[in-house]
């Protein structure tokens, strides 16, 4: 049976706690949850998750785990409570953030290079050229490094979420969740099409091989771009909401 909401628009099973103000309705609870324990508000003027079979829940956590805006949290004893409060929003903002800004820093770089240094030349490049007080190695130094960083970043966002990924999979829900699935193969083919020119200079020095893969490096990136400022945007709420929350703790 259904748990009453309190005034706060508070429900509750024995093992997790619901507040429905912070509910996107993006349904992820509901899809990785194996019980049916979570319901849907879903009118065109108000949509919220709901506890639907209280009784049924066993306290998997799959729908905690599942929640990217906090609106799911567990039952907990204060101290737990407050513990949780103060770990968990530093973390997964650190990820997120450092995912975003590292990934903008790579079509930032990758861009700039390609239009500085690159477009109309044949053959050579002018590596002496400063744009912004930088010249063509330091740039290539710094498009790398935030390629480095942003693969590490985007690790642990995976490994996070690790979950909800195999429960979509599992499910066959990749349909509903193509954004965030597109995102995912784009960035893995330009981490990869960023890598192979590396490796290639290194080893074998094929340039025209290594420039094939550099062209396609080029383009993927546009399109990671494209869907990274679209998952940003359909998260804005999320990190306005817990940099508000680490503030105010």
């Amino acid at each position: 049976m259904e748990t009453r909401r309190n005034n706060r628009g508070q429900a509750n099973t024995n093992y997790i706690l619901l507040d429905t103000r912070k509910c996107e309705a993006c349904w992820k609870c509901i899809e990785v949850c194996p019980n049916n324990v979570i319901g849907r508000v879903n009118l065109p003027w108000h949509k919220h998750a709901i506890i639907k079979m209280r009784d049924n829940c066993t306290g998997c956590s799959k729908c905690i785990k599942a929640c990217e805006f906090n609106a799911i949290t567990k039952v907990t004893t204060n101290n737990e409570k407050e513990k949780s409060q103060k770990k968990n929003p530093y973390k997964r903002l650190i990820i997120n953030a450092g995912a975003f800004f590292t990934g903008f820093l790579v079509v930032f770089s990758g861009f700039l290079i390609q239009l500085s240094y690159h477009m109309g030349q044949r053959g050579t490049i002018d590596v002496n050229k400063m744009v912004l007080d930088i010249n063509y190695s330091e740039w290539t130094a710094i498009h790398k490094i935030s390629i480095l960083l942003l693969s590490v970043f985007m690790i642990f966002h995976i490994v996070q979420h690790w979950t909800w990924y195999k429960t979509i999979l599992k499910k066959n829900l990749i349909t509903k969740n193509k954004q965030v699935f597109i995102l995912t193969t784009v960035f893995l083919l330009v981490a990869i099409t960023g890598y192979i020119p590396w490796i290639i200079d290194l080893t074998v020095n094929n340039q025209t091989t290594r420039k094939i893969f550099m062209e396609i490096h080029d383009k993927l990136t546009i399109i990671l771009f494209v869907f990274l400022t679209l998952h940003v945007a359909k998260r804005l709420k999320w990190f306005m909401t817990t940099l508000k929350k680490i503030k105010t703790n």
